[in-house]
């Protein structure tokens, strides 16, 4: 008894294959994406951990690179100049994003409100924004200038002597961390009025009706629908304090003394003035480790803080 061969029509051969593709689509798009990542990300991610194990100085070709194990770890975990940068990038960090946020909030909610020449003010707000950083750095690193700078002007006006601001080891940072929350507070500013303008006002009229003052409606009510925000807003201001190199560099290039010297700017200096790559890489690492680390537990804090305002 012969059974014959079963041949699927042309139009299930059409089917069959359209499916195929279609399934396939996405694999397709992210083909491109995927690539790009590896060349751009996984590749010098891997090589910058392969470096870190070596010595190797760039700029002496004649010497062998030689395998070190854990010695560039060790030599940077053991420099005080390490553990000082990283102290400066903390307090960096930490004032920078407490004071932008506090006084991108206070703005947004001063101009909540219409008046004439609103939105003038808002332009002018925001102008800084249209600054790119090494152009800001610039431009307050002569407003800072101990001679003929506008800041001792203004300071001399007070009655208070004038002050080399970013050759005094007190006051370099400081001066820094100002030029930082001037450029950056401008963003704060909008993430949070836009968020204030998309506020309900239904919980805001019930608490009015029910007698609140301004303040019981700030604390109670307007501060913590804007949760989210101000959790969005401290993962990307921490992120970029944290790496932060162009104001260091352009300013006071880790001075005086080492007082301005953050992580990021540890990294540029150990691999393009040192020309240690092993050093550089490992604190490159450290601060890739470091960046992530805080992203992953403000973004696990924000999707929680979401869902329990979606219940």
């Amino acid at each position: 008894m012969r059974f014959k061969a079963h041949n699927p029509a042309p139009s299930q051969l059409k089917r069959s294959s359209f499916q195929y593709s279609e399934k396939s689509t996405p694999f397709y798009m992210l083909a491109p994406v995927l690539a790009s990542l590896a060349v751009l990300v996984y590749f010098p991610l891997c090589n910058t951990i392969g470096l870190s194990f070596l010595r190797y100085f760039w700029n002496k070709p004649q010497q062998p690179i030689r395998w070190v194990g854990l010695k560039n770890y060790i030599d940077v975990f053991t420099d005080s100049l390490f553990w000082q940068s990283l102290n400066n990038t903390i307090i960096f960090m930490v004032v920078s994003t407490c004071l932008t946020l506090l006084i991108g909030l206070g703005i947004a909610l001063l101009i909540s409100r219409d008046f004439p020449g609103k939105n003038i003010f808002i332009s002018l707000i925001l102008l800084p924004m249209m600054i790119s950083p090494v152009a800001a750095a610039l431009s307050w690193k002569f407003l800072y200038n101990g001679e003929w700078g506008a800041v001792n002007y203004f300071v001399g006006l007070l009655g208070i002597p004038k002050q080399a601001w970013l050759a005094d080891p007190k006051l370099a940072l400081p001066a820094i961390i100002v030029t930082d929350i001037w450029l950056n507070a401008p963003f704060v500013f909008l993430v949070i009025y836009t968020s204030l303008q998309a506020l309900p006002q239904e919980p805001i009229e019930a608490a009015r009706i029910d007698g609140g003052t301004g303040w019981q409606i700030l604390s109670k009510v307007i501060l913590p629908l804007l949760a989210p925000n101000f959790l969005l807003i401290l993962v990307i201001r921490l992120m970029d304090t944290f790496r932060v190199f162009d104001f260091i560099y352009v300013m006071t290039s880790g001075g005086p003394g080492g007082k301005t010297e953050t992580i990021g700017f540890l990294s540029y200096e150990r691999t393009f003035r040192h020309f240690n790559m092993g050093q550089g890489s490992v604190i490159a690492i450290f601060l890739l480790i470091a960046v992530l680390s805080l992203s992953w537990y403000f973004i696990k804090t924000l999707r929680l803080q979401l869902q329990e305002q979606a219940k």
